[in-house]
């Protein structure tokens, strides 16, 4: 299997269990940038994982990683569906499963499946990702088992703060706890007003901030003056850690939300110029909030200069957390 980018292997993480569920015996490699090495090693029942380094164009180093693979494979998936994934599955051998031309953002990559599975590129990429899984490996499934999923990363590393503790019960803070996701890989993913939904959350829960890069841990500093606490670096391991502390993650559509719906944890996600239905699976304790976009939204055509997840308004997210803390 074929990923890049973090917002993908979590989407495509569950398919782990389906696999596992009904050819208990498989052995699966996994494929993906070097970047996500980390989080793609934390997936649960993955017996390999295949870093290369495409992002930094070592193609030379890439190519003898594959070619060492090569013919290794019954059966290769990519569930990607790029013209990057699919010369790498090419590479690895002919029995290929992917999408058809229609059913993948660059159709192109079709020409290198030797099966095609026809798919609307408009549906639940969690359901995208397992029909073309069943069609590959010929298993059945059925939604209601995706609710009863289990987590599909491992846990393996411990939080070096004091400052996530739960508060003592006599104490007048509260010991619900809110991790907030304020960022995404673009800016019409993010939504600006999450002061507002802290400075409202912190009557009934604690909040707490989770940044990566420098920049962002200079707009989270600002942020956390609304009330909120800004944690201390972590990498993935240590987030998949502090998340199995929290009552709810609040986020944009980004990877870090999404690895919180992936490690059965309560969300709420928030969209805006992007389907919610199509990029979030909602259950009982997974909540998507979607703005009002300008014009219909186009999956293989996304409109960048629109803002409108700004439009939501904070009370609406802080009244469906206190339901979330209070449940």
């Amino acid at each position: 299997m074929k990923l890049s980018a973090l917002g993908d292997i979590v989407h495509a993480s569950i398919v782990v269990q389906f696999i596992r569920k009904h050819i208990a015996n498989a052995h699966i490699s996994w494929f993906c940038d070097a970047r996500f090495e980390q989080i793609a090693r934390l997936l649960a029942g993955v017996d390999e994982v295949v870093a290369l380094p495409l992002k930094d164009k070592k193609f030379l180093k890439t190519f003898g990683i594959l070619r060492q693979k090569q013919g290794q494979f019954d059966i290769i998936i990519d569930l990607q569906g790029l013209l990057k994934s699919a010369l790498v599955s090419r590479s690895l051998g002919k029995n290929i499963f992917g999408f058809d031309r229609f059913s993948t953002k660059e159709g192109l990559a079709s020409i290198f499946y030797t099966h095609k599975y026809s798919c609307n590129y408009d549906k639940n990429i969690i359901l995208r990702n397992l029909e073309l899984c069943s069609f590959a490996l010929n298993f059945s499934f059925d939604e209601k088992e995706i609710l009863a999923k289990e987590p599909c990363f491992l846990k393996n590393s411990r939080i070096p703060s004091d400052e996530t503790r739960i508060p003592n019960k006599n104490s007048r803070i509260p010991n619900r706890k809110i991790l907030i996701a304020p960022f995404a890989s673009e800016s019409s993913k993010c939504y600006a007003h999450f002061a507002s939904v802290i400075k409202g959350a912190k009557e009934f829960a604690q909040c707490f901030l989770v940044a990566g890069n420098k920049p962002e841990r200079k707009k989270a500093t600002k942020l956390a003056s609304s009330g909120a606490t800004l944690l201390a670096p972590l990498d993935l391991a240590q987030i998949l850690e502090f998340m199995d502390t929290c009552d709810l993650i609040i986020g944009n559509d980004s990877g870090i939300t999404h690895l919180a719906w992936a490690q059965n944890c309560a969300t709420i996600t928030l969209f805006g110029n992007r389907s919610g239905a199509r990029n979030a699976f909602a259950t009982p304790k997974n909540l998507i909030i979607q703005a009002t976009p300008k014009h219909e939204i186009n999956a293989f055509h996304i409109d960048k200069s629109d803002f409108c997840i700004n439009d939501i308004d904070p009370a609406q997210i802080i009244a469906k957390a206190k339901v979330i803390c209070d449940a």
